[in-house]
Formats: structure tokens, sequence, C-alpha cells
């Protein structure tokens, strides 16, 4: 007979080390002014005693920053090598710099690479194609999955059932402010993104500003990430720039290894 395997005493995860990821992600999603101790407590739902420590301690390693005056907290500059280190096992982030910068410059616009984690649309590299036109969205940034343009295009291409489970978290931002969010006018996107591959953004997230995004897709045929065109286009070229950037779409993720 062979002796019955004991149970671990330990639990499976750390909460003191979940706690501290929920900070990091919180003042990564934060895109306003810093967050203070009060409102990233009450963000993620601990005591402001453990928040402190938690705060201190990843202040001891350079990954938040404390502002001393503003008695403020944000992301800190440890964590930029690390940033630089993960994104450089995307295979997608090489496969994609050089089509992304060669749209970038055919199109004088903006072009910005996402890849998809936890509802949230990781800037991963940015192409400026114009001199006098530069977006504001950083690399390494996030934005939500639903966002404008991309999250049209990402939500396309997602099976029924991912689809449903991002329409009942009610975080729609598809439109911009999730209360004029038009579930009829999605329906009406997203047959027109999984018959063109692409979706675009007249001006609603941000007015003056447009876009233009399609999917990429990996190895398993899954949407894992997404390229967003930006500029200041008129709609009149939305089909031209949508064909290009589709394209350019499909030849990444073909190059990533996905089956068409």
């Amino acid at each position: 007979m062979t002796a019955e395997k004991k149970k671990s005493i330990y639990p499976p995860t750390s909460p003191a080390v979940e706690q501290a990821v929920k900070l990091l992600l919180c003042l990564g999603k934060n895109k306003g002014s810093d967050y203070g101790l009060t409102s990233i407590c009450k963000e993620i739902g601990i005591h402001k005693s453990k928040g402190y420590s938690i705060l201190n301690a990843l202040a001891r390693y350079d990954f938040i920053t404390k502002d001393i005056k503003t008695k403020t907290y944000s992301l800190g500059p440890a964590l930029l090598p690390l940033a630089r280190r993960a994104s450089e096992k995307f295979d997608l982030t090489a496969i994609a710099k050089d089509h992304l910068q060669t749209l970038a410059h055919e199109t004088r616009s903006s072009v910005l690479l996402g890849i998809i984690s936890n509802d949230q649309f990781y800037i991963a590299g940015k192409y400026d194609g114009n001199d006098r036109l530069s977006v504001t969205v950083r690399q390494y940034q996030s934005l939500h999955i639903t966002h404008g343009s991309h999250g049209k295009a990402i939500f396309a291409f997602l099976d029924e059932k991912e689809q449903q489970r991002i329409m009942d978290t009610g975080q729609l931002f598809f439109h911009g402010d999730p209360d004029s969010f038009d579930k009829d006018k999605l329906a009406q996107e997203v047959k027109f993104c999984r018959k063109n591959g692409y979706a675009v953004d007249n001006g609603e997230i941000t007015p003056g500003i447009t876009a233009v995004s399609a999917p990429l897709f990996d190895h398993n045929n899954e949407v894992t990430a997404g390229i967003v065109l930006v500029g200041t286009f008129t709609a009149d070229k939305f089909e031209t720039l949508g064909k290009k950037i589709a394209e350019t779409g499909r030849i990444i993720s073909r190059q990533a290894g996905a089956q068409f």
C-alpha cells in the first residue's frame, strides 16, 4: 500500500501578494491624478493599514513612488525594465514592428499595437508616421478591452460565451461613456467587422480623433491582440484605411501562426 499523500497546509495563493498585484493594477489603470492611500484602499477593498504596508514595501524596491507634497502614489521606475523584458517575450511585437512602422508612414498616422490581458488592452508598441501629430497614448499604458474601435474589432471575434461575459460586466466603452452604449449599433458594427476585418471610431471616444482597428490572431486562431490606426482622417477614408489595416493584421497574424 502507498501512503496517502498529505494535503499541503499552505494556501495555493498568498493574499498579501494578490493585494500587491491588485494595487499595482489599480495604479496602472488610473488615467487621471495619482491615487492617495484612501482611494487606493477603497478601490481594491483593503484596510488602510494594510495598504500602507504594501505601498511601503513596493516603494522600497521602486515599484511605486510617492509624491511627498500631495501624498499620492504612482507606478515606479523599477517596472520599466520588467515591462521591456515582458514585451520581448511576445514574439508578436517583433513580428509586427516593421509592418506597423510601414503602416504608420504610409498613412501618416499613429499606429498602436495592443496585447489583450485581463480585460485590458496593453499598448506594447507605438509607431508615429506624422511628425505634426502624435497620439497621447503611451507605450505600456492600458485601455479597456471594449474601448472604441479596438474594442469592436476584438469583441467581433470572441466566442459567444466570452462576448456575454464582457457584456455582463457593464463596462462597455465601445461608443465612449457606458451611458452612450447602443446594443443594436454594436451588433451592426460586429457584423461589419466580421465581414470586412476592421472596425472604426468616428470621434466617439475623443471628438476630432478618428480610429480604425483590426484584430490579431495567434497560432490557435484566437484573437490575442489588436492594432489601431489613429489620426484626424475623415470618414470617407475609413474604407481605404480599413482595408489596409485589415490586410496588415492578416499578414501579422499569419506570421504569428494563425491559419486563414
